[in-house]
């Protein structure tokens, strides 16, 4: 099932890491202090990717995803996302 948008902000925990899609799509990490991190993932590989950025990223509290049918399109989504959250600094 795709969704339509970015699920609600879940926190880092195993169970929702585990409850990642193993698809391609696009991902956004929170920090409390309110910084974002977003990215796409290719297919297959977006519970993998959202795991090494948790793992890599120092802060990270939550994050939100988005599955999406194909690579292109969470590349798209990714521009798309940047723009609408407008992170202005990496973390």
């Amino acid at each position: 099932m795709i969704q339509k948008r970015l699920t609600s902000k879940k926190r880092v925990t195993e169970v929702n890491l585990s409850n990642v899609p193993n698809q391609s799509g696009v991902y956004v990490l929170h920090r409390k202090s309110g910084s974002v991190y977003v990215e796409s993932a290719a297919a297959g590989r977006l519970q993998e990717r959202v795991r090494e950025q948790v793992d890599t990223k120092r802060g990270v509290t939550s994050f939100q995803y988005r599955p999406t049918t194909n690579t292109k399109e969470a590349e798209y989504l990714e521009g798309k996302y940047r723009d609408k959250l407008n992170p202005g600094q990496t973390i």
